[in-house]
């Protein structure tokens, strides 16, 4: 046997000893273990380290809730982030309105697109349909701009209306809707419902709003022919008289009464369901709102307290003229009006809807007026910095030259600035989906919690 034979064979015994170490087991000498014998541990794979699973402490995150979004249907966009203001304590109120036991009633603040209830009779109309309720709501206490609608006849005698657009006013008298009215011995009011939209023919209470420091006598009479007679005793404060039963018409008379004595309106509704009440008001921007005396409001808010005030202005702004600087101190001024409903009414949600399009005539045909696309936006950011919600009109009215279209389809007049009634009722019904998109979605995040 060659001595290379004889290495190879002694490395080859070596090897396999080594080998075979590898399976015999560890054990101790003086508290010193063994390491195991392992020749091929550089060639064996790393064994991946596995981590323990730690539980996470608190509750687990819960995934957005998907938001709903019906096709066509402009959302309205609510920057309250859940606090007082924003659209939550509505919704809260149409979702429960089946199993409440008194009206959700709504103050819609306006210039002259809803004039003569125009929109809002419509909006009413479908609220009621869908929550209940029935009646037109609020009628001025005499003649006057607010009195022309085709939901409700009014007849009065005796009675004089004083405005905030007229002089003189004083503001201090005026009531929620920015006027006042005075009567002589022998004045009356009569409201009559009429077929013109379903709901508003019929009521189950009408409440008379006055202020009179001396005493007064009302005689009310309704359907049926008979005649209540009060007498009311002098008070510096919002008073009324509530008349209730099933109505379609209602009279008041005032036998004796004096220039201590202010009426204000009178509220058509039924027990339950939606109220809303029309508030326009032809030719004002808006910011004469904040001048109405927070306590006037709070005392109609006693017996008439609001879930829902819209305002929905901006029309007497907007020129070719407006800039950005005009816009931003029209929602300055804005603020106050906010401020001031907020602090009257301080559970009610709070929505701007943005100006309506209008168009005039130019060179190259009918276009939206820059002020009015200038300030749509500048409305949202009024919402925005007020922590309440925002609707664009003018989205959902097609946006910019849009009523133009209206013009041409016979929805709206050839001022190429008003709707008409079915102009109006296309609107409501824009309105009332993005309401009821508002009422899903606020539902969807409820059951989520």
């Amino acid at each position: 046997m060659n001595t290379t034979r004889k290495v190879f064979l002694l490395i080859l015994g070596v090897v396999l000893c080594l080998l075979l170490m590898h399976h015999l087991p560890t054990f101790s000498i003086n508290g010193m273990e063994s390491r195991p014998v392992d020749l091929l541990s550089d060639l064996r794979p790393t064994p991946k380290k596995t981590e323990k699973k730690t539980q996470s402490i608190g509750p687990k995150k819960k995934a957005p809730v998907a938001l709903y979004r019906p096709k066509g249907v402009v959302l309205i966009e609510d920057f309250s982030h859940g606090k007082a203001g924003g659209m939550n304590h509505f919704y809260e109120r149409l979702l429960h309105a089946k199993n409440s036991s008194k009206p959700i009633r709504i103050a819609y603040f306006g210039d002259s697109f809803v004039e003569g209830d125009i929109l809002t009779c419509d909006l009413r109309e479908q609220l009621q349909t869908k929550y209940g309720g029935e009646g037109p709501g609020w009628a001025d206490a005499g003649g006057g701009t607010g009195s022309n609608r085709g939901t409700l006849l009014t007849r009065f005698q005796n009675i004089k209306e004083n405005v905030v657009t007229k002089k003189p006013f004083d503001n201090q008298l005026q009531a929620i809707n920015q006027r006042y009215y005075y009567a002589t011995d022998g004045a009356s009011l009569k409201l009559t419902g009429t077929k013109f939209r379903p709901h508003a023919a019929n009521w189950q209470t009408a409440t008379l709003f006055f202020r009179t420091a001396g005493g007064l006598t009302v005689e009310t009479t309704t359907d049926n022919g008979t005649t209540d007679r009060q007498m009311v005793t002098g008070s510096d404060s919002v008073q009324v008289v509530t008349t209730k039963g099933p109505m379609t018409q209602v009279s008041y008379r005032f036998p004796h009464i004096n220039r201590q004595t202010q009426l204000f309106g009178v509220a058509l509704d039924g027990t339950r369901g939606v109220a809303l009440d029309n508030f326009s008001m032809r030719g004002v921007p808006g910011f004469s709102l904040a001048n109405i005396p927070v306590r006037t409001l709070k005392e109609i808010g006693t017996c008439r307290p609001y879930d829902l005030i819209v305002l929905h202005f901006g029309l007497n702004v907007c020129t070719e003229k407006t800039t950005d600087a005009m816009c931003r101190h029209y929602i300055n001024r804005m603020k106050n009006v906010i401020a001031t409903m907020r602090e009257a009414f301080p559970e009610a949600s709070i929505v701007v809807f943005s100006v309506p399009d209008r168009v005039q005539r130019s060179a190259d045909g009918f276009h939206s007026i820059s002020g009015v696309l200038r300030l749509v936006e500048y409305q949202r950011v009024l919402a925005s910095e007020c922590d309440v919600a925002y609707l664009n009109i003018h989205q959902i009215m097609g946006g910019k030259d849009s009523m133009k279209g209206f013009v041409d389809k016979g929805l709206a007049a050839k001022d190429y600035t008003h709707l008409n009634y079915k102009g109006g009722k296309l609107i409501a019904g824009h309105i009332f989906q993005s309401i009821l998109a508002g009422v899903e979605n606020y539902r969807r995040e409820q059951n989520a919690k």
